[in-house]
């Protein structure tokens, strides 16, 4: 068994990972808070998927909305 179930250990964890556990957590927020840089690499836009080409466009378009 992990530090963790044992309740001896701190994990940081994406905020989305939270919503889905069964565990009883207590939350702290970091001082100061942490932020981390997301990227999407491809070779050749037109070669993506239509799936991918939306999300790429949805990123773009909301990226002063994103946290």
């Amino acid at each position: 068994m992990t530090f963790f179930k044992q309740g001896l250990g701190v994990s940081i964890l994406a905020e989305l990972i939270l919503h889905r556990t069964n565990y009883r957590l207590a939350l702290r927020p970091t001082v100061p808070a942490v932020s981390r840089t997301i990227a999407a690499g491809y070779r050749d836009r037109n070669s993506l998927p239509i799936a991918s080409k939306y999300f790429i466009d949805s990123l773009v378009k909301r990226a002063e909305e994103l946290p």
